[in-house]
């Protein structure tokens, strides 16, 4: 599992690619969301990450959105330290089987903590307010989806191991 984590210096960041930053984090955790929902053989983790998927996609257009009304002609090239801002692994999760499932989790719950890390370390620099706000909304839904995730998987009977328990994360 990609343990590697950006050193970025968020205070030098600007709204905009922060907000792209956040667009890319938002749409890896969909596609791994849909990923997980055609692989799984139970209905109810089925729906469950079909349900994920939508609301990864929401927040993503939010971002987009607000990326759009803030600098409607930003463009950005996203280098492999600004993904690891928000992601861990690569892109694509394999979830084929019970041991790829389960590791294919583990790249999903370290990369939905690293999200909700980066949304509460940004929001602090962010400049405009509304970035702001969003940001630290988003970092909250962040550690209710780890919840939820947790909660999801002891349903279904799995473990998975995580190598930072959220009580370690610190929320602003």
């Amino acid at each position: 599992m990609g343990k590697k984590f950006s050193n970025a210096d968020l205070s030098k960041l600007t709204d905009d690619k922060a907000l792209a930053i956040a667009a890319f984090g938002e749409s890896v955790a969909a596609y791994r969301y849909i990923i997980l929902s055609e692989k799984s053989h139970d209905p109810h983790l089925r729906d469950s990450f079909e349900a994920m998927a939508k609301h990864e996609r929401s927040q993503r257009d939010q971002i987009q959105s607000l990326l759009q009304s803030l600098a409607p002609t930003a463009a950005f090239y996203l280098s492999q330290e600004d993904k690891l801002a928000v992601c861990v692994g690569p892109r694509l999760v394999d979830a084929r089987d019970d041991a790829r499932f389960d590791e294919a989790m583990k790249l999903i719950i370290a990369s939905e903590k690293r999200s909700a890390s980066f949304y509460a370390r940004y929001s602090i620099f962010a400049q405009d307010v509304s970035v702001q706000r969003l940001f630290a909304t988003l970092a909250t839904e962040g550690i209710s989806q780890v919840q939820s995730l947790r909660a999801l998987l002891k349903t279904a009977g799995k473990q998975i191991p995580e190598p930072c328990p959220i009580s370690q994360l610190r929320i602003a």
